[in-house]
């Protein structure tokens, strides 16, 4: 059986001031930084093969974005490129990044270089390591943000104590993985996973919101430990409790789209994750591991494509783009969900007609790490992992690429901003739930 090595580091990925932040389909721009965003690499060698997983508080990376970094990372690493597993935690209150565009800025061949650097790091704080795994839960702070109204329409976040909502359209996933590597000579590394938004803080002072503060609260409470996080499927759910009690309140305000956010309550989550994983890490269950294995697995999606809609599309956009929204007679999330919904429209008015997925594994042994290319739905998380040959599997978001929302087919027949924004047909969500099984069995 091999005996794998692991190996950890961390870089400062925070961008300057007046760097675009990404979201909200505003313009919002850095003026400050409340807690500095990181890239934490941890690698393995079972002395044959290498890989690197990455957690990157950032937004996203585009499917392009990730390509040119991963092959920047292969190179200067010489490992593969289906070695290099890139996941972004989706805070909000990270920069928008354009690598290998026309308009690529300072930042971005920074930001490269750091994913690049924190990679080749990794590769040299290699360490003999014992694998050891446990599941906790973090109850009360994912919420599913769908719901059936009482008038029967599908709403995204219609806000705190709405009296005309009916339903919350499904279950949010209360589950944290722990993958616990202690190493021999060097401190040990906790691999830690739950899913939903970091939407949180909000505004335009960086912050890699709760996420940021499962890991730091983690490695301040355990000496000797360090910690890489990753977001799990989180297309559906998000912070918003509809029906808090008031001292649930505390530490929130509620922001420009009836969003209640604040830094106290990204504190607060990420310190409930944390939470968790202290409850369970000093019970951990001695696993195998094998032979390291990785793969990218390609998938075709049908485009969502509406063009008999498009000029009112056309006109939505128009009134956004120049500052005007005002004349759309909608507000708040309503707001945000036409306006998503139209730019889908009008980008998609030349195709493509389909569009290509890579997913990617890596495992080793009983555990598997599997990434999507975008934000799949709990749903589809579950169906995964239920399926999966593998003991402890993590389902993650924005691995590799960026591009797009995975609903359920129920969502296309319901509405709500992720299925009128996507840029996938509805039937996305078995092809990528086949595609990713497939892919698990392959690398097993």
């Amino acid at each position: 059986m091999a005996k794998i090595k692991t190996g950890f580091a961390r870089v400062c990925i925070t961008p300057p001031l007046g760097t675009p932040v990404w979201g909200y389909y505003e313009e919002r721009f850095t003026k400050g930084v409340l807690d500095d965003l990181y890239a934490t690499a941890v690698a393995f060698d079972d002395g044959k093969n290498k890989a690197v997983i990455i957690s990157a508080e950032l937004l996203h990376l585009t499917t392009k974005h990730s390509n040119i970094v991963r092959k920047v990372i292969s190179d200067f690493c010489n490992i593969p490129v289906e070695a290099v597993f890139i996941a972004c935690t989706h805070t909000h209150t990270g920069p928008l990044v354009a690598i290998g565009a026309e308009n690529e800025s300072d930042y971005d061949r920074f930001l490269t270089n750091q994913l690049r650097d924190v990679s080749y790091y990794a590769l040299g704080d290699l360490k003999d390591t014992e694998f050891s795994i446990n599941v906790g839960e973090a109850k009360n702070l994912s919420f599913v943000r769908r719901y059936r109204m009482k008038d029967g329409s599908v709403q995204t976040n219609p806000g705190v104590g709405n009296p005309n909502i009916k339903e919350m359209l499904g279950k949010p996933t209360e589950k944290v993985n722990l993958v616990k590597l202690e190493r021999d000579g060097g401190d040990d590394i906790f691999v830690v996973s739950f899913g939903t938004h970091p939407d949180t803080v909000g505004g335009e002072l960086i912050s890699a919101d709760w996420p940021g503060f499962v890991r730091s609260t983690i490695e301040k409470a355990l000496d000797g430990v360090k910690c890489l996080f990753l977001n799990g499927v989180q297309g559906d759910v998000n912070h918003i409790n509809p029906n808090p009690t008031e001292g649930e309140k505390k530490g929130t305000f509620i922001d420009f789209d009836s969003v209640p956010r604040g830094y106290d309550h990204a504190k607060y989550m990420g310190r409930a994750i944390a939470g968790a994983v202290l409850q369970i890490c000093d019970k951990t269950e001695p696993v195998n591991v094998g032979d390291i294995k990785f793969a990218g697995g390609d998938i075709k999606i049908a485009s969502n494509q509406e063009n008999d809609r498009l000029e009112e599309a056309e006109r939505i956009y128009k009134l956004h783009n120049e500052g005007r929204d005002e004349e759309i007679p909608f507000t708040e999330m309503e707001l945000t969900t036409v306006v998503a919904e139209a730019t889908r429209i009008v980008r998609l008015k030349d195709g493509p007609e389909f569009y290509d997925f890579t997913l990617s594994a890596i495992s080793m042994g009983d555990i598997a790490f599997t990434g999507f290319p975008g934000e799949p739905f709990v749903e589809l998380g579950r169906r995964i992992e239920d399926a999966s040959p593998f003991k402890m599997t993590f389902t993650c978001c924005l691995v590799n690429g960026g591009d797009s929302y995975f609903p359920t087919s129920a969502a296309f027949d319901e509405g709500g901003y992720e299925a009128r924004s996507s840029y996938l047909k509805r039937g996305a969500d078995d092809v990528l739930v086949n595609g990713a099984l497939d892919l698990l069995n392959k690398v097993k």
